[in-house]
């Protein structure tokens, strides 16, 4: 489908399960669908940036889409129905464990802050940024953007603990891990080359 408006863009990551934001193997993309087809070069600079640009941060704002880096560690958009896997997923002990391995001090020091404050808010740029983007790449901490009280966008980490609302974690009760990749890996365009490397 052509992708032109908000509603549209809502549409297809509600008919596809998941989408993501750029180009990845197997799954359909907000730039592709914007553009009408592969795109060759930087998306930026396409005749059509401007819109996959608004899009994109319409989806990471709406309430019903949730943007978790699950796709070759590209950001996804999630509709409501997989959160419930999701979280499953993201919550499963033995893959955490994994995930904290190698983690740097700053990082470490950083997940510790966001699950005693169960959120923690960040300038998009600064000292925490490498630390942020690796904890959001191993699916450790929720990430969304917020604006701050200068007008500026800044990031808010939450726990998933926090994230999650009593009926999403009531579903993901109900499956074993298996269930939830499983449940994952079609609209994420398989695996291994669909589910990201920090899901097992």
């Amino acid at each position: 489908m052509a992708v032109r408006t908000e509603h549209d863009a809502l549409e297809l990551v509600h008919q596809r399960g998941v989408i993501t934001e750029v180009p990845a193997r197997g799954t359909t993309s907000l730039v592709e669908a914007v553009a009408g087809g592969p795109v060759s070069g930087s998306w930026r600079a396409h005749a059509k940036g401007r819109l996959m640009y608004r899009l994109g941060r319409i989806l990471r704002a709406s309430a019903d889409v949730l943007a978790v880096r699950l796709v070759e560690g590209k950001v996804a958009f999630v509709d409501a129905r997989l959160w419930p896997a999701v979280y499953r997923m993201v919550m499963e002990p033995t893959r955490r464990r994994r995930s904290l391995e190698g983690l740097s001090p700053q990082a470490r020091a950083l997940l510790s802050a966001v699950e005693r404050d169960r959120r923690v808010l960040l300038d998009k740029e600064g000292a925490w940024t490498k630390a942020r983007e690796t904890l959001e790449e191993r699916l450790l901490v929720h990430v969304s953007e917020a604006e701050n009280e200068e007008g500026r966008f800044g990031v808010v980490l939450r726990s998933w603990r926090d994230w999650v609302s009593p009926t999403v974690e009531h579903a993901a009760r109900t499956l074993t891990y298996d269930q939830a990749i499983a449940r994952l890996r079609d609209p994420c365009g398989g695996a291994p080359a669909g589910l990201g490397a920090w899901v097992f």
